[in-house]
């Protein structure tokens, strides 16, 4: 049974392998992996929202894959679960979330679970799952806005990743 506290980064170079056990990411803890291996097994993985209220909603990527929305959230409404599409600038409802895994890199607008207080108060969402690692190629929509998200257990440096990739800032 391993746990990284908040505020602690595991660096590895090669794949993690979890097998029994559990592997388990507290918020603000990382997983800074500096090969492209695949990994094996699940681990979890908590972050935290700021503080929020019933009707608020929350963008949110998964670090690892196979986990599904409704799981991830499984107070929150199944009509409360959205896409953004860049085409129509509108955010679209996930038609079965309870059967569909986040797509890697894409972002999810997903509003409190519908038992979160009406006062500002932190949400702790859980995802379990094999961590993400290598690299990943998104398409986006060029001259409009898109929702992509960190497909990493790890914080991404934005001042970094805009200027490998030859972006100016918004």
């Amino acid at each position: 049974v391993v746990t990284i506290p908040s505020g602690f980064n595991v660096n590895l170079n090669g794949a993690l392998t979890v097998s029994s056990g559990s592997f388990t990411l507290n918020n603000n803890a990382n997983l800074i992996q500096s090969s492209n291996e695949a990994n094996s097994g699940n681990i979890i993985i908590k972050r935290e929202t700021a503080a929020l209220m019933l009707s608020d909603y929350v963008l949110w990527s998964s670090p690892v894959a196979g986990q599904q929305l409704q799981p991830f959230s499984p107070a929150t409404l199944s009509t409360r679960f959205y896409t953004y599409n860049p085409t129509t600038n509108l955010y679209n409802t996930q038609i079965s979330p309870s059967t569909t895994n986040f797509s890697t890199g894409t972002s999810y607008l997903i509003r409190m679970p519908n038992n979160h207080p009406t006062t500002p108060t932190i949400w702790t969402g859980t995802f379990t799952g094999v961590p993400n690692n290598g690299n990943y190629n998104l398409t986006v929509a060029n001259n409009t806005y898109n929702a992509i998200g960190n497909p990493y257990p790890s914080t991404i440096n934005a001042n970094a990743f805009i200027a490998a990739n030859g972006l100016t800032e918004a």
